[in-house]
């Protein structure tokens, strides 16, 4: 799926766990936002937010409401909350450093997957990132094989051990 295709993708998880769309949020050149959304398939979807306005990051993880074991749900639809998440257990400047190394800095330097089988069930990560006016993005569904999908889901693990978070990333 293209940038193009999937665009309007994101703009409907934003709609349905009750935050602004990325791409439309105005943010300076020195603000960058990095979501890590895993969603589609069976599962509700969660997104972790990595925010920085100046070089002062901050986190939260944007998740469904959960009671006792069950998801909050109002008129049909699940009711999300947005935590506020501690700093890393690795630190902000090994965290920051480790996402750098790995194609995440002031965009997204990954590619897409070339071909991929995609079964209806199938979860996805996605990753999208604005730094000012500049919105990029890399999706790959959970069965991915290129190196850059790989790559892509080792941040998501690093991201779930360093904020004690649950995000459904593939072991």
């Amino acid at each position: 799926m293209s940038y193009e295709e999937m665009a309007p993708e994101l703009a409907r998880l934003a709609k349905k766990t009750g935050i602004a769309n990325l791409k439309n949020v105005n943010l300076s050149d020195s603000q960058t936002e990095l979501r890590l959304w895993k969603a589609f398939g069976l599962a509700y979807p969660v997104c972790f937010v990595l925010r920085i306005n100046n070089t002062n990051p901050t986190a939260s993880l944007v998740k469904p409401k959960v009671v006792g074991n069950k998801a909050v749900i109002n008129k049909g639809n699940a009711v999300y909350v947005i935590p506020s998440l501690n700093a890393p257990h690795s630190g902000w400047p090994n965290f920051l450093a480790y996402l750098k190394q790995n194609g995440i800095d002031s965009s997204i330097h990954l590619v897409l997957d070339k071909q991929h089988d995609v079964y209806p069930d199938a979860e996805s990560l996605i990753l999208e990132m604005k730094t000012g006016s500049y919105h990029t993005m890399a999706h790959y569904i959970d069965s991915t094989v290129s190196d850059d999908g790989k790559k892509a889901f080792a941040v998501c693990e690093r991201i779930q051990k360093d904020f004690d978070i649950q995000l459904g990333c593939k072991p």
